[in-house]
């Protein structure tokens, strides 16, 4: 099925592909093929062609819902599970490249939670892309990526100027979180849950004793949000959202965002070594904000850590948006065994493995007490967001 949308000024027009996920008429194409368009056709493979609704678009997942009125059944695709494909399988894009007479590509899946941030319509951090080595070209946006099945495992959507040979598909399961926001409303209203997280790396899952960075790390819980209100506390893992097993802080974003609001949303949370679960009811989303740090006092040495800190001012404390009495250092040097650990100058260092950073003696001390090998986790802000860094303690004594 081919998707044309004509726009009112300036005259032009926008050409893609599409499918049916109906018999009814309900069909799918890309935001960008019809945004901003007075009218819009869809040409079947038959060579019929039929005026079709845009029932609804979000552009951030650059997805459409069309309608066209039939007088019986026409066939639709089954959605597969995107979260069931694995890299090296078979796959197969269907759409209208160049606007010319429908075609199918074969390829297989490349790879999974690409992020392609270099496209000016997708924000980087809400979802990431599936990656095939099918052709997908200029026309077949918005058809759809298939597996051996038959099943719609994605929506061709994106090439890449910089690389050959690849493209990129949106996996069909975000497809499925905001497509009934479409039919229903028009427009997806996301939702919030009031968390900052971040990916895991492997010294930090070492660390918190996981076995893999599957999941998100949370650095930061804003009073008075549902996250809040549930129980949810910085540096709990969060390895699943309403049974669903979560890959990457980008996962978490897309699930999140799609939940209706106010009903009740299941986390599966890993903390102090055992997992649990909590319940949170998101509300809608308002703009989020965090601040971070800088100052200056007097610095101490510390020696083979290669690590230089301070004392946090007043003055500093508010910069970084903390409430007063909250201790931590600021870091002003940062080379040797710390810098190769990722610690950078400006960083403000506010617990280490869980514990508030009273001032720098207490760092000094508790760094000294630390057996050799053993795995440093610090929390701390960094350029206005909080996050968790951690590497093994490879030098002898205190700092």
């Amino acid at each position: 099925m081919r998707a044309e949308g004509l726009a009112a000024a300036p005259a032009g027009e926008g050409l893609g592909s599409g499918f049916f996920i109906r018999p009814d008429g309900l069909a799918v194409t890309n935001a960008h093929v019809v945004e901003g368009a007075q009218r819009v056709w869809l040409q079947l493979d038959a060579g019929q062609r039929l005026a079709a609704r845009v029932l609804g678009l979000d552009a951030r997942t650059d997805l459409a819902l069309l309608k066209v009125e039939v007088e019986g059944p026409v066939p639709a695709l089954p959605l597969g599970d995107s979260d069931a494909l694995r890299v090296g399988g078979w796959l197969f894009a269907i759409g209208h490249p160049w606007g010319l007479q429908p075609a199918v590509t074969k390829g297989v899946l490349s790879g999974v939670g690409r992020a392609v941030g270099d496209l000016e319509r997708f924000r980087a951090g809400f979802f990431d892309f599936l990656q095939t080595d099918a052709a997908i070209e200029r026309g077949n946006s918005g058809g759809p990526l298939l597996n051996l099945r038959g099943e719609v495992v994605g929506i061709n959507t994106a090439t890449n100027a910089r690389a050959r040979g690849i493209g990129f598909a949106i996996p069909v399961n975000v497809a499925r979180a905001v497509l009934p926001h479409l039919l229903r409303a028009g427009r997806l209203q996301r939702v919030s849950i009031g968390v900052g997280v971040e990916d895991l790396s492997w010294e930090v899952a070492s660390s918190l004793g996981l076995t893999d960075t599957r999941g998100a790390i949370v650095t930061r819980v804003k009073a008075g949000t549902p996250a809040a209100t549930a129980g949810v506390r910085t540096g709990d893992v969060l390895r699943a959202v309403a049974g669903r097993p979560l890959r990457a802080r980008s996962d978490l974003a897309w699930r999140v965002a799609t939940w209706p609001a106010g009903v009740p949303l299941r986390l599966r949370v890993w903390r102090d070594g055992a997992e649990l679960e909590l319940e949170v009811r998101p509300t809608p989303r308002a703009g989020d904000g965090e601040l971070a740090a800088p100052a200056a006092d007097e610095p101490v040495a510390p020696g083979e850590l290669g690590l230089e800190v301070e004392e946090l001012s007043a003055a500093a404390s508010l910069a970084a948006g903390l409430d007063g009495g909250v201790g931590g250092v600021l870091v002003l040097r940062s080379d040797g065994e710390a810098g190769l650990g990722g610690l950078r100058p400006g960083d403000v260092l506010l617990e280490l493995d869980g514990r508030p950073i009273l001032d720098r003696a207490d760092l000094r001390a508790r760094l000294s007490a630390a057996p050799p090998g053993a795995m440093l986790r610090f929390y701390l802000l960094r350029q206005q967001a909080a996050r968790y860094l951690a590497f093994p303690k490879r030098w002898r004594g205190g700092e």
